[in-house]
């Protein structure tokens, strides 16, 4: 896996020799941080971390095929709180927790009546009386 991200790394960036990938074991997962040329940094990313989310992908991909977890971090100098370990992206998880949709939760009995129902009664239309009339006099 890391030759995977070394070969992405280095087909985009314009200083393929500065790129420089290291493997960290934690708790349950590989770590794997990715350092780059100052200038190839925006090139790695992308516009809006797109670049950077589909190495993340790839990477993902191949760590579930290999029955394992990963995480990748860009950037020169990652720092972090000492004594505090990376952490897997949410999204990382092999298998996600299902959670309910909002729209899908069921009410109850009182607020599930039709609206046709709730509304009051319209008053009948003018012309409708003036029908009952001549029809009462025919």
């Amino acid at each position: 896996m890391k030759d995977l991200i070394e070969y992405m790394a280095r087909a985009i960036v314009e200083n393929p020799d500065e790129v420089v990938v290291t493997e960290e074991e934690e708790r349950d997962y590989i770590v794997y941080r990715l350092r780059v040329a100052e200038s190839d940094m925006g090139r790695v990313i992308g516009k809006e971390g797109r670049i950077a989310n589909a190495m993340r992908t790839l990477l993902k991909v191949a760590a579930i095929r290999k029955g394992t977890r990963a995480v990748l971090e860009i950037g020169e100098g990652i720092t972090r709180p000492p004594g505090r370990r990376a952490e897997p992206e949410p999204w990382a998880e092999s298998e996600p927790e299902a959670e309910p949709e909002p729209w899908a939760e069921s009410k109850p009995e009182a607020e599930s009546k039709p609206e046709a129902e709730s509304k009051p009664e319209a008053e009948p239309e003018p012309w409708a009386e003036s029908e009952a009339e001549d029809e009462a006099e025919a």
